[in-house]
């Protein structure tokens, strides 16, 4: 490994409470430290006890199944440091690989998904063979106990911007059975990575969500909108249609007003310079939208209110009171995002003098 700019390589055997003969097999190795958890407590956690027990400035790991290839960590180390990235991947999707094709298949969609939320490009990214700077693990944290790990991992260095650089490794046929799930650990891939997303970047799930709610609302509106106009007035048969309507907008808003907090919170926790979540302006349209909105449900609606009020009848047609009901609903809302952007305002911050 010397050729790879390394002075030395320091070896660290974590046996995760096997009950074979692994830690027997670990022990002929005394050129390796092994370190023994006397319970099983995970792939995640076998990785960063490892980690703990090292002691160099680049970290890596693969694992003990026969499928990957030691000698690859010197094209993984060359890699890294001619790309001058944070963590090197060994990418095991390709032509020559032996890996399953429900996994790859599940792996290409974990990899077009982290691109469309980070804008990350990778074809692994669950890959259990990579290289990385200690720097770096401080920052990763938390992390699961998990088979989840390498996801969540890829996930968090997509987010916080790190650099990644693939380089293609061999890939054998594993040695014994895996304890990996597909259906079961491949939710869980899907549920750490849009987790870890939403953690940085709140808006790049519920933005799409709101956004579909209210296109989705707006397109059922349509009808009713061009029938009344074009004098025919609505009929009864629409009611249904403009339920869905007002489900659909109230959730859209809904949708936007939580991501928008979320991401408020978001920048604030990472401590991210101000971005366009924090400008004063969303925070006074939604107000000044919202009461406009509350006040225009309020006047169509208030005939209805005074009519039962005085007769205890309701004579003015339904699409009123549903018309009248998405605007204080929705105006209530944008009110409310106002109000609760408003008060980070007088939170404290670490920047403050």
């Amino acid at each position: 490994m010397r050729d790879a700019g390394l002075s030395a390589v320091e070896v660290v055997i974590v046996d995760d409470g096997s009950k074979d003969k692994t830690l027997e097999k670990a022990r002929r190795w005394t050129e390796a430290k092994v370190v023994v958890h006397e319970k099983n407590k995970g792939y995640g956690a076998a990785l960063m006890t490892g980690f703990r027990a090292s002691s160099g400035e680049l970290l890596s790991f693969l694992d003990a199944d026969g499928t990957c290839d030691p000698l690859e960590f010197r094209g993984l180390v060359l890699a890294l440091r001619e790309a001058r990235a944070d963590m090197a991947v060994g990418a095991r999707l390709h032509a020559g690989s032996e890996m399953p094709f429900v996994r790859t298949v599940g792996n290409r969609l974990y990899a077009l998904l982290i691109r469309g939320l980070t804008g990350v490009r990778l074809t692994d990214t669950a890959s259990g063979m990579r290289v990385f700077k200690r720097e770096l693990l401080p920052r990763l944290a938390p992390l699961p106990t998990g088979l989840h790990f390498t996801p969540a991992m890829t996930a968090r260095v997509a987010c916080m911007g790190g650099v990644f650089v693939e380089r293609p490794i061999s890939y054998a046929e594993r040695v014994g059975q895996s304890k990996l799930s597909v259906v079961r650990d491949g939710v869980r891939f899907l549920r750490v990575i849009l987790g870890t997303v939403f953690a940085y970047f709140p808006m790049r799930v519920f933005g799409p969500l709101a956004g579909a709610f209210l296109v989705g609302a707006a397109a059922l509106g349509l009808l009713p909108a061009r029938t009344y106009l074009g004098g025919a007035g609505i009929e009864e048969w629409m009611i249904y249609r403009l339920l869905t309507v007002l489900t659909l907008s109230v959730c859209g808003a809904i949708f936007a007003a939580i991501g928008l907090l979320a991401q408020k919170a978001s920048n604030a926790a990472l401590g991210r310079p101000a971005s366009w979540v924090d400008r004063p302006a969303i925070r006074e349209t939604a107000g000044v939208c919202g009461a406009a909105l509350w006040l225009a449900g309020a006047g169509v609606n208030w005939p209805t209110v005074l009519e039962y009020a005085t007769t205890g009848h309701i004579t003015r047609h339904w699409a009123w009171v549903l018309l009248g009901a998405l605007a204080v609903i929705c105006g209530t809302v944008l009110v409310s995002l106002s109000i609760a952007l408003g008060a980070f305002a007088h939170l404290p911050r670490e920047d403050a003098s």
